[in-house]
């Protein structure tokens, strides 16, 4: 059965859509989804399931969400592939390193699709002070110049410029999540 990664946007921020990561496993794994683990509060869900649809997978956990706590979250699902592209493909790093001086301030922005061409060049203009960007396919990587919160880089940012829907992961979470997708 395959592995797949839920990446939920927006919950657990600011104390809004607040969902508990135990409540969760426990929710989804009595509407039939198997080995569901859950890693820190932002909303990352590994679990396997026999549906080999991705979007009928997030469609089904974003109803599940709004029937059990009443608001809507966006809900993205990449397979183990989807994560190892996602990492190979960093061009601010070498391969799986972590923990290193500065590493801190890369993420990775996972993509609804890929943004067009002018739309990348409106996110280059905008203020976000020397604050490197890149685009391979779907994923926006990008790394800061000072702290997160000095950052004008946020998802909201992302998907009005990009226009396309974006969730973000750092780096360490987005290698964490790789290797707990490849140790079910």
């Amino acid at each position: 059965m395959p592995v797949y990664l839920a990446l939920l946007r927006g919950i657990n921020v600011s104390g809004k859509k607040i969902i508990k990561m135990e409540d969760l496993r426990k929710l989804m794994s009595s509407e039939g989804f198997e080995n569901v683990k859950t890693y820190i509060q932002s909303g990352n869900v590994i679990f396997k399931s026999s549906e080999n649809r991705k979007d009928h997978l997030a469609r089904s956990i974003e109803v599940i969400i709004e029937e059990h706590y009443g608001f809507d979250v966006l809900v993205f699902i990449l397979e183990i592939k989807d994560l190892i592209k996602a990492v190979d493909n960093n061009p601010f790093v070498e391969g799986r390193v972590e923990e290193e001086a500065g590493f801190k301030k890369i993420y990775v922005t996972f993509l609804s699709e890929k943004p067009l061409a002018e739309n990348f060049k409106k996110l280059k203009e905008a203020p976000i002070a020397n604050d490197l960007i890149e685009i391979i396919d779907d994923i926006l990587y990008f790394k800061l110049e000072s702290r997160a919160s000095d950052s004008k880089l946020s998802n909201n940012l992302i998907e009005n410029k990009l226009k396309v829907r974006a969730t973000t992961r750092n780096w360490n979470t987005t290698l964490k999540l790789l290797s707990l997708m490849e140790n079910p």
